[in-house]
């Protein structure tokens, strides 16, 4: 992971990362062995999963659709 603001793909991401949304329009990621991450604005930040409560976060669909709510995070 990088500190590029660019859209990543899959692939840059560790096997078994799990892709979160949180409250309707924080990406997440949970990296194995790196910890939580959270997207937002399109710069990887470490994120305290302590935030995280029953109801204001599921898993991502899909990759697709984490993206998607990446890409809406850099439009404001």
């Amino acid at each position: 992971m990088s500190a590029d603001p660019r859209l990543p793909q899959a692939a840059d991401f560790s096997p078994g990362t799990t892709f979160v949304i949180k409250e309707f329009d924080v990406p997440l990621v949970h990296v194995p062995g790196r910890g939580w991450f959270n997207w937002f604005g399109g710069t990887p930040r470490p994120y305290d999963a302590k935030f995280l409560q029953v109801g204001n976060n599921w898993p991502a669909g899909s990759f697709e659709e984490w993206l998607d709510i990446l890409a809406a995070s850099l439009e404001g």
